[in-house]
């Protein structure tokens, strides 16, 4: 029987295959088993204008392999007696109070950091184009607080940046340092993990972001401006190397081995503590049941047989009965994993406690197809020596296809409902600043031609113009291509490409709303200052 080490090997061929199909122009990946490591290898460039392969210790943005990090501070800080996990988090944000809903009275760290709060994505509140970060850190308490609940409260799995924005609040509240500070101190530096950071790296040896355009050719895009200073890094900020996550996922995974044998919630030496509550699952995802498929705190954990591609877009755009699913003869068995997804990278990482096991998977693109999620299932497969999953290179097609045609239904979408109404107002009358319940967010509004230009929170960069649609709706008009090329991530929604103004009788336009959140009602923007009907000029 051939090693292990030789089954990943005979897998190389089509790993590079489906980075090809994908468009990435480079992949890492590492295997970690019976707690040791066993295979690192390396795909394409990390620049496409430089033919320099990635190695071990080049830099990609992790995005959501963050959480479990932020589960594990969460974790410590508790074993320090500074946090309790069922603690209303309202005692640790006072500022939180002021939410009088569930979320706002009982909502705890467990609820937050298992993304069971049920608060809307919103993702269009922090970063939009270009990798700018649209808020203050000290906004981001004050803007949850007004956040829409889009599930009821401990109901259902909702996936939030917002919730681990709120425990990064906390993070930071109780001790006194940023959550990267914090994080490097306790658990990069005990590790080793000298190349990680939540900060934009410097240096060569970083692998430059890349979205793929329609064509699959690549498009330089701009770094995601997510660090240490945003207040959003417990649940996207991490960069790091295949190096250093194998170091932090073997670590992981003896201590939580230890505490399992040894029925302990810490032991000495790890720089983790109780994981074997971070290992529970606390919430059913989707329609699962949470005894196969679950959320627990910072990872995904699911039963075999099953499809182990729910954390990623691929279950999306291919479908997750499409899937493949992985563990026929491994009944049972318990895979925890994630998936890390922002403009310019794809992250997966996928853990077997029962044999010591992991798998990390990285690339430097934004893709139609998530390749790492593929590649991942594929080595998850020789782990548990079993025939690989068949037929995984056809779904980079299929994944194209459903994007495209995604957005070819958005723009027919939009164009149904376009009339030759023209706006009730001179367009003059729509111009000023438009500010969100919370005080914290502004859309101002400006004439440009025949049009509008709408800026998000005075950022030059974050900005659209907006053409007339329906009398006092406006919009902007779909373009893939062009949305990713602004390191946009894609989202072929109707409500997001829409702005409608409204109006009194007294004062004229007064509001706009933009249902930027596909799962959430549209938000109301008032505007800040208000003239007559005469002087803005209705038609």
């Amino acid at each position: 029987m051939a090693s292990l080490d030789d089954r990943i090997r005979s897998l190389y061929p089509e790993v590079s295959r489906l980075r090809d199909l994908s468009g990435s122009p480079c992949l890492s990946l590492g295997v970690l088993h019976e707690g040791k490591i066993t295979n690192t290898a390396h795909f394409g460039q990390k620049d496409i204008n430089n033919p320099l392969p990635p190695d071990d210790d080049t830099i990609y943005h992790v995005a959501s392999l963050t959480k479990v990090l932020t589960a594990a501070a969460v974790a410590s800080l508790v074993d320090e007696g500074l946090l309790e996990w069922n603690l209303p988090i309202r005692h640790y944000l006072p500022e939180f109070e002021q939410r009088q809903d569930e979320l706002g009275q009982k909502c705890t760290l467990i609820d937050l950091l298992s993304n069971r709060s049920g608060i809307a994505m919103a993702n269009a509140l922090w970063g939009q184009k270009h990798g700018e970060f649209l808020l203050s850190k000290s906004q981001i308490v004050q803007t949850a607080c007004h956040i829409e609940a889009v599930k009821p409260f401990r109901s259902s799995f909702v996936y939030s940046q917002w919730n681990y924005a709120l425990v990064t609040a906390i993070i930071e509240n109780v001790t006194n340092e940023t959550f990267g500070t914090y994080v490097k101190r306790k658990i990069f530096a005990p590790l080793g993990m000298s190349r990680s950071t939540f900060m934009r790296p410097d240096g060569d040896n970083v692998a430059t972001p890349y979205s793929i355009d329609d064509h699959i050719n690549p498009l330089r895009v701009k770094h995601l401006n997510m660090t240490d200073d945003t207040g959003f890094a417990g649940g996207y900020a991490m960069r790091t190397t295949i190096k250093d996550l194998l170091a932090l996922y073997q670590s992981l995974l003896h201590a939580h081995a230890r505490e399992l044998r040894q029925e302990v919630q810490s032991t000495d030496g790890s720089p983790f503590r109780d994981v074997k509550t971070i290992f529970s699952p606390h919430i059913g995802v989707g329609t699962a049941a949470i005894n196969d498929i679950a959320y627990c705190l910072g990872l995904y954990r699911t039963r075999l047989p099953n499809n182990l591609a729910t954390s990623s877009v691929n279950s999306i755009l291919v479908g997750s009965k499409r899937m493949p699913r992985i563990g026929s003869n491994s009944t049972g068995l318990e895979v925890f994993h994630h998936t890390g997804n922002v403009p310019g990278y794809f992250a997966s990482a996928l853990l077997i406690p029962s044999t010591m096991s992991a798998v990390v998977v990285l690339t430097n693109s934004l893709s139609f197809v998530d390749p790492t999620d593929l590649v991942g299932q594929l080595l998850v497969s020789q782990i548990l020596d079993e025939q690989p999953p068949r037929d995984l290179l056809k779904f980079c097609d299929i994944a194209q296809s459903a994007s495209m045609a995604a957005y070819k239904a958005l723009n027919l979408q939009l164009q149904k409902h376009k009339t030759d109404q023209p706006p009730e107002y001179q367009l003059v009358a729509y111009e000023g600043e438009y500010c969100n319940k919370a005080g914290t967010f502004i859309i101002a509004i400006s004439q440009v031609g025949k049009g509008l230009r709408m800026t998000m929170q005075h950022k030059s960069l974050t900005s659209y113009h907006l053409i007339p649609y329906d009398g006092n709706t406006f919009y902007w008009p779909a373009n893939r291509n062009a949305e990713i090329g602004q390191s946009m991530w894609p989202i072929p929604s109707t409500g997001c490409h829409k702005i409608i103004f409204g109006a009194n009788e007294t004062h004229g336009i007064d509001r706009l709303t933009w249902k930027h959140d596909p799962l959430a009602s549209p938000e109301v923007f008032g505007k800040r200052k208000v003239t007559s009907t005469l002087s803005l000029g209705k038609l």
